[in-house]
């Protein structure tokens, strides 16, 4: 698990350095990509990590100005969106169907839901 974000840290480290020269604008949005990054994996260690298995991919969204964490716990089969800065769930699908939803909108399969996060893990 350690691992994963590790690689998920250095990834965005390198999103960073190869975007570094694209101006102000892009410079403050890449940090603020690293800085969800890391408030994601904070939030995961303190909700999840202990508790559960899982794995998750954070996005800060610059439309909403709002960081986004994606949890995916393969033994439950749930997906999770949350959002990190105010520690709020705002979706969640089941496979037993139980829970389909993204903020107010439902659905009833998984494609469904995906369809749904979309537009919040990559705007």
């Amino acid at each position: 698990m350690k691992q994963v974000q590790n690689y998920i840290l250095l990834f965005s480290l390198v999103v960073l350095f190869i975007f570094a020269g694209c101006g102000d604008n892009n410079k403050a949005d890449d940090l603020l990509q690293v800085k969800c990054g890391k408030n994601s994996e904070a939030f995961f260690k303190k909700s999840y990590d202990a508790v559960y298995s899982g794995f998750y991919a954070s996005h800060y969204n610059k439309k909403r100005n709002k960081c986004y964490m994606l949890f995916y716990n393969p033994v439950t089969k749930r997906k999770i969106l949350y959002d990190v800065d105010k520690a709020n769930l705002r979706g969640m699908f089941s496979h037993d169907g139980v829970y389909c939803f993204v903020y107010e909108k439902k659905c009833k399969t998984e494609k469904e839901w995906d369809k749904l996060v979309e537009p919040y893990m990559q705007e």
